[in-house]
């Protein structure tokens, strides 16, 4: 069985953030350009962790393994999620809150968007 492309998906989530942030500031908003690219870094970078964590192991043999690995691997990625938001918003100023989530909220999307057509 070949491990699950969980890196891919945050590096295509990562590349997709980067052109829209780059549009935007090529536009002039350098501000909702950071928070577009920040918001879905504090969505890629916890999945990719999680993807590096979870699936270290597989196998009939390692089964109780690889259950803790998924129990430690979601509680890093929340982890990592609620301090990078704690993060943003205690050191980045000024910032703009709605991009910021937008970008977050499309980048869960465009993930579960791939994991649907990379599991068919």
């Amino acid at each position: 069985m070949t491990k699950p492309p969980v890196l891919r998906i945050a590096a295509v989530q990562l590349l997709l953030v980067s052109v829209a942030s780059a549009v935007l500031h090529l536009s002039g908003k350098p501000v909702t350009a950071l928070s577009v690219f920040i918001g879905g870094a504090l969505c890629a970078l916890p999945s990719a962790y999680f993807g590096r964590r979870a699936f270290r192991d597989s196998g009939a043999r390692a089964a109780p393994r690889v259950v803790g690995n998924f129990y430690r691997a979601e509680t890093g990625k929340f982890i990592l999620t609620m301090a990078g938001f704690a993060a943003v918003f205690a050191t980045v100023k000024p910032i703009n809150a709605a991009a910021l989530f937008i970008s977050y909220a499309l980048c869960v999307i465009v993930q579960w968007i791939l994991v649907a057509r990379m599991v068919r």
